[in-house]
C-alpha cells in the first residue's frame, strides 16, 4: 500500500483510525473553547500587555497558524484590536456557501469534509463558549485572515509590534526561513511569542489518543509510539525537531528574554521506555511544549 500523506489524515493505512480520533476529539467542544480562551488567549494577550502595551487598539499583531476556528485573532479582533491571521489552509470566518466552495477548491475534499462537519455539528457550542468566557461578543465581521506561507510574509519591513503563534512552528519544514521572515517585519523593540509543541514530548507524535494525557489514559495507543514502532503514524507533517534546534534558530535573529515549559505524562514514563529511547533524555521526553518570548 502506497505511504501517500496529507495534512489531515497521515497515512492513508491510518485514515479511517484519524477519522474517527477526530471525531472524539472534536466532541470535547467546551473543553476546546475554555483552553482556548483562559490557557491560549489570555496568556497571549499578557506577553502583549507586560512587554509591548496596555493599549490594544494600537498595536498591530500578527498571528502565524489561527487556524480553521481562529480563536486568537477573532478574539483579539473582537476587542479592537488591528490583527491578522494567516494560515496555510483557506480559511472561511463568514461561514458562507461560496466560502465553504472555495474551501473545498483550494483545500482539497477532505479539508472541505472535516471542515463542514465541525461547522454544522460543533462550532456553535464552542463560540457560544468562547462568547461566555471573553465576557463580550465575538466580531465577525471584517475578520482579516490570509492565506499565506510563513517563509514567505507579504508584508512590509518593520511592520508589527507582535507577532504570535502557538504549536505551529513544529509543522514548519523551514523554521529559519520562517523565523528570518518574522525578524523581518517586526518592528524595533516589537515582541515575537512563538510557542512550540515539542517532538519528543508524549503527546508529540500528535496522535489525537494522547491530545491531553494527563487528563485522558490512551488505550489503544502505546506511550511515544511516534519515537518507538510508530504504529500510529501522525495526523499532521512534523519537522521532529527538538528543543535545542529551535532555541538555536530563534537567538539567531531575536533576542530571547524568557522561556517558559509545560510538562506531562510522568505516570507513563518507565524504566523500560527510557531505556528503549536513549536518545532522549529524562526531560525531553516529559516536557510537552516551550514559549519563548523574544525582542527585536
Amino acid at each position: 500500500m502506497s505511504k501517500k500523506t496529507t495534512f489531515s489524515t497521515g497515512f492513508e493505512k491510518s485514515k479511517l483510525y484519524a477519522y474517527f480520533s477526530l471525531i472524539k476529539y472534536f466532541r470535547k467542544n467546551r473543553e476546546f473553547a475554555l483552553h482556548d480562551y483562559h490557557d491560549v488567549f489570555l496568556k497571549a494577550k499578557n506577553v502583549l500587555e507586560q512587554y509591548v502595551t496596555k493599549q490594544i487598539q494600537s498595536v498591530r499583531i500578527l498571528e502565524i497558524g489561527c487556524g480553521q476556528r481562529f480563536a486568537i485573532t477573532l478574539l483579539f479582533h473582537s476587542l479592537g484590536a488591528h490583527i491578522i491571521g494567516i494560515d496555510t489552509d483557506f480559511v472561511e470566518p463568514n461561514f458562507s456557501f461560496k466560502g465553504f466552495l472555495s474551501v473545498w477548491k483550494k483545500n482539497g475534499f477532505e479539508r472541505f469534509a472535516k471542515t463542514l462537519f465541525r461547522h454544522i455539528l460543533l462550532d456553535r457550542a464552542y463560540y457560544d463558549t468562547l462568547e461566555k468566557e471573553s465576557g463580550h461578543a465575538l466580531e465577525m465581521d471584517h475578520v482579516d485572515i490570509r492565506r499565506m506561507d510563513a517563509c514567505a510574509l507579504e508584508f512590509p519591513d518593520n511592520h508589527f509590534n507582535y507577532v504570535y503563534s502557538n504549536a505551529v512552528f513544529e509543522h514548519i519544514k523551514n523554521i529559519d526561513k520562517a523565523f528570518s521572515e518574522i525578524a523581518r517585519v517586526l518592528n524595533t523593540g516589537g515582541i515575537a511569542n512563538i510557542g512550540v509543541h515539542l517532538f519528543p514530548s508524549l503527546s508529540g507524535g500528535h496522535n489525537l489518543e494522547w491530545a491531553y494525557p494527563d487528563e485522558k489514559l490512551s488505550i489503544s495507543v502505546p506511550p511515544w509510539d511516534h519515537l518507538r514502532q510508530n504504529l500510529y503514524s501522525a495526523h499532521a507533517y512534523l519537522n521532529r525537531l527538538r528543543e535545542k534546534d529551535y532555541l538555536s534558530v530563534f537567538n539567531k535573529y531575536l533576542s530571547i528574554i524568557d522561556i517558559s515549559s509545560k510538562h506531562e505524562g510522568e505516570q507513563f514514563l518507565t524504566e523500560e521506555i527510557l531505556k528503549e529511547l536513549p536518545d532522549f533524555s529524562r526531560d525531553e521526553l516529559l516536557k510537552r511544549s516551550i514559549r519563548v518570548v523574544m525582542k527585536k
